[in-house]
Order: C-alpha cells, then sequence, then structure tokens
C-alpha cells in the first residue's frame, strides 16, 4: 500500500525545475534534469511528464528550450532573468 508521501510532492514539481535550474547556473539538459530529480529528489518522473512540465514553463515564459541534437537544453528566458516576468 502507498504512503501519501509516495502520492503528494511537498513543492510543485514546476517549482523543483526552476530552482535546480537558478542552482546550476541556469543551464542544464534534460537527461541531467531527469538525473537530478531521480537521485537528489527522490522522484520517479517519467521523460512525458516532465516535458508538460518544461513545456508549460517555457509558454509562461520563464525558461527558453532549443533542442541540440537528441537533447533539450533548457535556460531561464531573456525576460525572466530581466525581471519582466
Amino acid at each position: 500500500m502507498s504512503t501519501l508521501s509516495d502520492i503528494w510532492r511537498n513543492r510543485p514539481l514546476f517549482r523543483i525545475v526552476l530552482d535546480e535550474l537558478a542552482r546550476h547556473g541556469s543551464s542544464l539538459t534534460d537527461t541531467e534534469l531527469l538525473d537530478i530529480l531521480r537521485n537528489e529528489y527522490g522522484i520517479d518522473v517519467s521523460k512525458p511528464e516532465l516535458y508538460k512540465i518544461i513545456m508549460n514553463l517555457e509558454l509562461r515564459g520563464y525558461i527558453s528550450v532549443s533542442k541540440v541534437k537528441k537533447e533539450l537544453h533548457i535556460s531561464f528566458s531573456k525576460a525572466f532573468v530581466q525581471g519582466r516576468i
């Protein structure tokens, strides 16, 4: 039987993604972010769930995403860094 701590997170996933971007110099790849979520936070998140969060943050203007080869490079958007958002 699963407990509430297995089902609910203390912090929303989008907030963890923004915090980790800030902690790692505002630039990460999707695989690095997945490894951080699994190893440091113990969150077993699927790629589609992570991509949904990344897309939501990009649409809101917090981050910018570029695809290099097979990886997504995630960084803060210029508007977010300048404080316009």
